[in-house]
């Protein structure tokens, strides 16, 4: 029974050492060259891919925010430099046009202590940057306006000092619009200029 068990182990151990190795047949497609219909697929898609890449940066750079408005409300803005029916965020201009605005002074009705302010880029989104100051102290550091409203609340009796930090060229053209007497204030300034706005409750 001894002499069975040996043969049977020497049987199999034939069997293990005549194993044919399956991988060393196959023949190796890893170092191939891609057949000519896949050189002519990628050969037509690099320049589709490069022509999409271009096109949705080429968009990015030219995007300018919101749609100039051109109605006769936004005619007369442009002239008085202020408005009561156009809503935060208009704009008015394609390019910013070199506009040194002033101080004012705005007298409102409003029992509230604060009161929203929004303030935007009415022509061209070209990296004109602010910094608000209320009653002489910095709200926050400065920031690049944009054609869509950035909200900030301020104090509705006070001073509200908006400084000119960057030009993106052109001046900086920026708009304020102010909760307290429903008004849009369309101001300008040159970099490190400043406007002062004077919220007086009536």
């Amino acid at each position: 029974m001894e002499n069975n068990e040996r043969k049977n182990e020497h049987t199999l151990e034939n069997h293990r050492e005549y194993i044919p190795d399956i991988a060393q047949g196959m023949p190796d497609h890893s170092h191939e060259a891609a057949s000519p219909f896949t050189k002519r697929i990628i050969k037509e898609a690099v320049p589709l891919l490069l022509a999409s890449m271009l096109a949705i940066i080429f968009g990015m750079m030219s995007h300018s925010g919101h749609a100039v408005n051109k109605s006769s409300d936004a005619k007369a803005a442009l002239e008085t430099h202020m408005s009561t029916t156009l809503p935060a965020g208009t704009r008015l201009l394609s390019k910013d046009e070199h506009y040194a605005g002033g101080d004012m002074t705005i007298t409102h009705k409003d029992s509230a202590a604060k009161t929203k302010l929004y303030i935007w880029d009415y022509a061209a989104e070209d990296g004109d940057y602010v910094q608000i100051f209320v009653d002489g102290a910095p709200l926050g550091e400065p920031f690049m306006i944009k054609n869509t409203p950035a909200a900030l609340t301020v104090p509705a009796v006070g001073e509200v000092k908006v400084v000119g930090t960057r030009d993106g060229g052109g001046g900086i053209t920026y708009a304020v619009y102010y909760e307290s007497d429903q008004t849009t204030y369309f101001n300008g300034m040159n970099q490190g200029g400043s406007n002062v706005y004077t919220l007086l409750r009536e």
